[in-house]
């Protein structure tokens, strides 16, 4: 009895404490959320050190959404109840959150990237570089001769001569193959004789790639028409691909290209496109594959190229275009040879974007041999030159403008489609963000002459590194 008796008396004073309890969490909690409402929040934070986890609940158990470089900026939208956690924008438009133990108000450039940082279990990426293409290959063309020349017994320059060739004269292609330094040459009949003839003495028919069109009417170069993006491997690898592409449309992006070849590496990272091209596809988003062929060896970085422009996902989806970046070796043969080649392994439906210098960087770039066999021409305009320079949007407008020109005067006048290659990333601390990136005005004058200039787009390197405040620009910006 005593027994029940304390029992039902307790009762009432358990629950009475429990709820005095519950009533002095609640409170607590209203305190802290309304100390966080009313605490003044940085604008800009920027992430400390590696692998900083940018999560979509203020939770270390919450859905990892993105795992940052140091330097990564944050747009700062709210602050959680517990004071832990930042509320913030990624890419400019993403809400995440993170750590305010694991970002300052403060630039963090001292540490580089690491490729380990965890994220969905995606594997490293390991190199496959191709080497040794020697040949011969099909190749079944016809083109007209250029300049003087010879045919040979066999592809390299010291072959015994079997005829000589003049310009005008048309050659009957059946094969290509390499010499000894990865030179092209082509196996043809001119006139009467057969021999090799060297890639950069004939060029090859077909469509007029500044004109040629798509099945559906479009011109090829349309894949590159208005705002796009070129990212390294990382932030593919170490964002959530569904939220990457949200952040990509609100942004206003139309194309992108990520990073997925280089000749030290070869065709590298096959598992980026497997998991980005459906979900860009299905936004209504051109991937371009980024390729980085050195053509120290030109045979070799043709195979690479070849090898990503036919490539496809396990849901059947393909680039829809590759991005060649030129600028190891930039000499006319090779850049010719390059691009006449792959044209024909492709197809002339198949877009071909090459990335170059701009002509005040390198006024010897050879862009008449770019333009016999690629779409779009996408100059590195990179402006913003010294770290203790001002610059503005007028810097902006007035580089590009020059490239512009130099470019079409180089063709000749030719009215050819050029996609702007803007700057997004600080020069002086490269790799990571930095103090020294482009204004906004900067990026606002960028585009705006990009458009009155006639380009056919304006894309931006890096999406890694690009600041909440060139990313507002952008997506301001309506193309």
């Amino acid at each position: 009895m005593k027994t029940r008796l304390r029992s039902g008396n307790g009762r009432p004073w358990r629950m009475l404490v429990a709820f005095g309890l519950a009533l002095l969490l609640a409170l607590l909690t209203v305190v802290r959320a309304r100390s966080a409402e009313g605490a003044t929040l940085p604008p800009l934070v920027y992430a400390q050190r590696p692998c900083v986890s940018l999560r979509a609940t203020p939770s270390a158990t919450g859905k990892l959404i993105a795992t940052t470089i140091p330097g990564a900026g944050l747009r700062v939208t709210g602050l959680s109840s517990d004071g832990q956690w930042y509320h913030a924008l990624f890419l400019g438009t993403l809400p995440i959150w993170v750590l305010a133990s694991d970002v300052a108000t403060r630039y963090q450039t001292g540490l580089a990237e690491v490729e380990g940082c965890p994220f969905a279990d995606i594997p490293p990426y390991t190199a496959h570089p191709i080497t040794g293409t020697v040949g011969p290959f099909p190749l079944q063309v016809t083109g007209t001769v250029t300049q003087y020349g010879e045919l040979h017994a066999s592809a390299a320059p010291t072959a015994r001569v079997t005829a000589e060739i003049t310009p005008g004269q048309r050659a009957y292609i059946s094969q290509w193959a390499a010499d000894t330094h990865g030179g092209i040459w082509y196996l043809a009949h001119v006139g009467e004789n057969l021999g090799w003839l060297w890639a950069y003495t004939v060029i090859l028919d077909g469509p007029d790639p500044a004109t040629a069109t798509l099945a559906n009417g479009q011109p090829v170069w349309s894949v590159a028409a208005g705002k796009g993006f070129w990212t390294t491997n990382y932030l593919p690898r170490h964002t959530d691909i569904p939220s990457l592409i949200t952040a990509m449309k609100a942004l206003g992006i139309t194309h992108i290209y990520p990073r997925v070849a280089e000749t030290s590496f070869g065709f590298f990272d096959q598992n980026t496109l497997d998991r980005l091209i459906p979900a860009a596809h299905a936004a209504g988003i051109k991937v371009i594959a980024w390729v980085y062929p050195y053509l120290r060896n030109v045979a070799d970085d043709l195979r690479m190229s070849q090898a990503v422009a036919n490539y496809h996902t396990p849901t059947g989806d393909h680039v829809d275009g590759i991005g060649a970046d030129v600028e190891e070796t930039t000499d006319a043969p090779a850049v010719f040879a390059y691009g006449q080649v792959l044209r024909q392994m492709v197809g002339p439906q198949f877009p071909l974007v090459i990335t170059t210098y701009s002509p005040h960087a390198r006024a010897s770039y050879p862009f008449p041999e770019a333009a016999a066999s690629f779409n779009v021409i996408a100059p590195q305009d990179y402006w913003h030159y010294t770290a203790t320079g001002t610059f503005d949007g007028q810097s902006a407008r007035a580089l590009l403008t020059v490239s512009v020109l130099g470019i079409r005067a180089e063709l000749g006048g030719k009215a050819f489609p050029i996609e702007e290659n803007g700057q997004m990333y600080d020069m002086f601390t490269y790799g990571e963000p930095g103090g020294s990136e482009p204004s906004a005005a900067e990026i606002t004058g960028d585009l705006q002459t990009a458009k009155d200039l006639g380009l056919v787009g304006a894309s931006f390197f890096d999406l890694r590194t690009a600041s909440p405040d060139e990313l507002g620009a952008l997506q301001q910006f309506a193309w």
